[in-house]
């Protein structure tokens, strides 16, 4: 697990920051491409309050074909890779601070798990803040047909919505639903990197996966696509599972442009009043599918990352001359 193991060291190789963006590029855009489908039908669920049967039929006919589930993938397919970077960067670099001040490798052993939690937490409170806005462009392209199949006759591209809400809204405007997503994401995503560390450690004591690192040779990767696979995936489920309801509510506070919703605690009352409590977990099905190959190419990205880089690091520190 080269997420922990490099989390107690600084590597700063220009090269290494380049390649770890690479790959959580490459593997945020396929996850994003695989998972977009089914977060469209969350989406549209949750802003319309239908099922999935109703949701992909109307996405279907409303956007006329399977285009309109693609809608709104452009941002988070070209910013996942960043969003990711700095997560992971500020979880690093957070949980290294952490372990620092422990007094005593018992007292670290002891607090590894609190620290791990926070230090996902602050990571999800400063990547909360970049993700805002792409989140809130691409809900607006998702969900615009259900509220207004055509706006004043313009071509619905992500940078023509983004110039509509600044105009609209000031620059605050692409903030909208920070609130419920902080919810969402603060500490979830210290359970997100608590489930995952858990669950590879687990996996990493039975008999499946020590006898398949035993077959291999010292030249093969010591990253377990199975291990990392899984736990990436229930490390995704389980940090989404607790938060339904937030997303539900950022969702409909990102969709609607009436601003009708005062706070998040209105929407959640509104919506409670007049659909019941089925509708705060609207979209929970597509949400669970969808955390599973998203989940799973990041964790993937992220651990191959790491381990091109602590090998390169390595070779550098062994091939560089020293001077005594």
């Amino acid at each position: 697990m080269f997420l922990e193991q490099l989390a107690d060291k600084k590597i700063c190789s220009s090269h290494c920051n380049v390649n770890n963006y690479v790959w959580m590029n490459v593997n945020g855009a396929l996850g994003v491409f695989v998972a977009h489908p089914l977060d469209t039908i969350k989406t549209w669920q949750q802003a319309s309050n239908t099922s999935v049967p109703t949701a992909v039929q109307q996405i279907y006919k409303r956007n006329n074909g399977i285009n309109g589930f693609y809608r709104g993938m452009f941002f988070p397919f070209v910013t996942t890779g960043a969003i990711n970077s700095i997560l992971f960067g500020v979880y690093g670099n957070h949980l290294r601070q952490l372990r620092r001040v422990c007094h005593s490798d018992y007292q670290r052993e002891q607090l590894e798990y609190k620290n791990m939690f926070i230090a996902g937490s602050i990571a999800g409170f400063v990547q909360s803040f970049v993700a805002c806005p792409i989140e809130l462009i691409k809900i607006r392209l998702q969900t615009h047909h259900y509220y207004n199949k055509y706006i004043y006759g313009h071509r619905m591209t992500p940078f023509w919505m983004f110039k509509r809400i600044v105009k609209n809204d000031g620059f605050s405007g692409l903030f909208r639903g920070l609130v419920p997503m902080m919810c969402r994401d603060v500490f979830p995503y210290g359970i997100y990197m608590l489930a995952y560390r858990y669950t590879t450690t687990y996996l990493d004591q039975t008999e499946f996966v020590q006898a398949r690192r035993r077959l291999r040779s010292e030249d093969d990767t010591q990253v377990d696509f199975v291990v990392t696979t899984m736990a990436g995936a229930w490390a995704g489920i389980l940090s989404w599972v607790c938060v339904i309801p937030f997303d539900v509510v950022k969702t409909i506070m990102q969709a609607e442009e009436n601003r009708q919703y005062r706070s998040i605690w209105h929407c959640l009352n509104k919506n409670f009043k007049h659909y019941g409590w089925r509708s705060l977990f609207r979209g929970s099905w597509m949400l669970v599918v969808r955390a599973i190959p998203f989940n799973a190419a990041t964790f993937v990205g992220y651990e191959y990352a790491l381990e091109w880089c602590h090998k390169y690091f390595q070779v550098q520190v062994k091939s560089s001359p020293k001077y005594y």
